[in-house]
């Protein structure tokens, strides 16, 4: 190959990189326009946000649970990671950045929903190893938030995890944060704005999962996967 086509090659390459990442960049700030306080950040997740989330999710088995995964920065983190693409759950509530999802990311379970109906799309008695949130708790009501985390809770057994990121650097924490034992926080500065990461581990669950809710209300994956490839919804 002559330095001309090579140098032709790796120019091809930059724009399409380049158009790529402009392409999600368009498709999470067109989602925040729309709903500003349901997106909560102007921005998508940095690589060094993303990458601190998904090294705090315990090994073992169980599926993650990603709540609001936007344009995919925390989902690539947890499959980098190694977290095979089957044991993954993503709920979007953007029928746009769900599609967008599927798109990029094949394989993987992914949910157009809202947070606060979770435990119909968790199948009784399944495993969850941890639940990673990118959802804007401390911007949304909070009655609206409490129902979210009570929905964590009950989808969450003993070692499940929950990491949740915040632009809130001081404080904020008091009420979100009951039912849960803090296991880590760090503020990670690369990122814009810089944000803080909270681990926790689910003390106790209100509800044992699957022991209140009628069979009706259960939705399987496969089920509520729209956005699936045909071959995996068979």
């Amino acid at each position: 190959m002559s330095k001309a086509s090579e140098q032709s090659l790796i120019n091809g390459t930059c724009r399409q990189v380049a158009h790529t990442r402009f392409t999600r960049y368009w498709n999470f700030l067109r989602e925040f326009i729309r709903n500003p306080r349901e997106i909560g950040a102007i921005c998508p997740s940095s690589p060094f946000l993303a990458r601190h989330m998904a090294n705090l999710v315990p090994t073992g088995d169980g599926v993650v649970v990603e709540l609001g995964p936007g344009e995919g920065a925390v989902t690539s983190a947890l499959l980098k990671r190694g977290i095979p693409a089957g044991d993954l759950v993503l709920v979007e509530r953007s029928e746009a950045l769900a599609q967008h999802l599927a798109l990029r990311f094949p394989g993987v379970q992914i949910i157009r929903g809202d947070a606060l109906n979770l435990s119909q799309f968790i199948a009784p008695k399944q495993q969850v190893r941890a639940i990673v949130s990118s959802l804007p708790l401390l911007s949304l009501p909070g009655k609206v938030a409490k129902e979210i985390l009570n929905q964590i809770s009950f989808i969450s057994g003993p070692g499940t995890a929950f990491i949740q990121f915040s632009y809130a650097l001081y404080g904020g924490w008091r009420d979100i944060a009951q039912g849960y034992e803090l296991d880590e926080a760090q503020v990670i500065w690369r990122n814009l704005p810089p944000a803080r990461v909270k681990a926790f581990s689910v003390r106790s669950s209100p509800i044992r999962h699957g022991e209140s809710i009628s069979a009706e209300m259960m939705v399987p994956f496969r089920q509520a996967c729209p956005f699936l490839p045909k071959q995996e919804q068979n």
